[in-house]
């Protein structure tokens, strides 16, 4: 019975023996497969670094202002008797906008004429009695002073007439008028807004570091939001002489040709101050840029063991990068990367550091310092 029970034991063992250890040859057999076996080729696009020259720029928001803009308002109450304009014209200096009644003062101004004639006759008269002695001299100063203040009266009427003729003091495009014929307008009240468009100017604040780079007659270039596709340039024409203690900013006007008229007074307005040196960058596209909080990284294409066929295989090495100034689609590399060198742009999400790789360069990603949105 013993010697029984040692067989069916010993057959067990060698049954349970053999099973544990085929499992044990098989995942010995699927850990190498696994440790030998390489993930596929990933798919990228890439770019040659390229060192490109740049204008160094100062960035800066400002708003938009005319030369010379007014609200046209009466200077003097009256009755609106005409309007000689249209909303939106464009109008010369000198030219009449509305014309408010003048019939009273008119009237005034003809009684004072008569009345000076008057005057006039007397002090001839005067002046023939005093030659005679006839007269006291007292009598000639009077005849004088009444017809001297009638002729400042006259003078005045004249004033109040024109005055009420109420013209444009400038070139300019007029907006949309705000009286009609027959109002009452009283002193102070606006007409329309009258803007001298071309040129214009834009006002804008930078920070007191860089007071020493800046100086009148440099370039401006700036962009508006409803022109985002066009960039105007003008030139620095006015430099605030002291800083905002507030702000510990200096305000800096800028003139700008506005031939197109596309640029309106009281637009914002982003623009870059154009320094005189010029900088060399090796730039790539922004979507090169791995951004990290632990530092910003690029994929560098590298050669890698070379295969069965004997053909090396290129694969991506992770190189961290310092990263300057972007301008468009483009970022400026300070280090990390030079000319020449083959960077991934695309794709980036899959690699990892000496992940084979597949070239696809049929499609780019944008990478222009001067980019034009399609969507406008």
């Amino acid at each position: 019975m013993t010697k029984r029970l040692i067989i069916v034991l010993l057959g067990l063992g060698l049954v349970f023996g053999g099973i544990f250890g085929f499992k044990a040859f098989m995942n010995a057999q699927m850990t190498k497969y696994f440790a030998n076996m390489q993930p596929p080729p990933v798919t990228v696009t890439t770019t040659v670094a390229e060192e490109s020259v740049w204008e160094p720029t100062i960035p800066a928001v400002g708003t938009l202002r005319a030369v010379n803009g007014v609200m046209v308002s009466a200077e003097l109450p009256g009755v609106v008797e005409n309007i000689a304009f249209d909303s939106g014209q464009r109008v010369q200096r000198g030219d009449l906008l509305v014309q408010l009644d003048t019939s009273t003062d008119r009237a005034q101004l003809a009684a004072l004429e008569a009345q000076l004639r008057l005057a006039r006759s007397d002090l001839q008269r005067q002046n023939e009695l005093r030659r005679r002695g006839t007269n006291a001299q007292a009598d000639l100063d009077a005849a004088k002073a009444n017809a001297a203040q009638l002729e400042a009266q006259i003078e005045s009427q004249k004033a109040t007439i024109a005055k009420k003729a109420i013209k444009a003091p400038f070139d300019g495009e007029v907006g949309i008028r705000r009286v009609d014929i027959g109002q009452y307008v009283a002193a102070g009240t606006g007409i329309v807004s009258l803007q001298q468009l071309d040129p214009i100017l834009v006002d804008f604040t930078l920070p007191e570091q860089r007071l020493g780079e800046i100086e009148t007659g440099q370039i401006v270039r700036l962009t508006v939001s409803s022109a985002s596709e066009t960039a105007f340039t003008g030139h620095i024409t006015a430099i605030e002489p002291s800083v905002d203690q507030a702000t510990r900013n200096f305000a800096v006007e800028a003139r700008v040709d506005n031939v197109s008229r596309r640029l309106r007074p009281g637009q914002f307005a982003r623009l870059d101050v154009v320094l005189p040196q010029i900088e060399r960058f090796v730039t790539l596209p922004a979507t090169a840029i791995t951004y990290n909080p632990y530092g910003d990284s690029i994929y560098r294409v590298d050669a890698g063991e070379a295969g069965e066929d004997g053909q090396a295989s290129q694969i991506a090495n992770r190189v961290f990068v310092e990263l300057g100034e972007r301008r468009g689609d483009q970022v400026a590399v300070l280090s990390g990367v030079s000319p020449g060198e083959e960077i991934v742009t695309s794709g980036q999400l899959k690699l990892r550091n000496g992940s084979r790789l597949n070239i696809n360069n049929k499609v780019q990603p944008d990478n222009s310092p001067n980019p034009t949105p399609a969507n406008k």
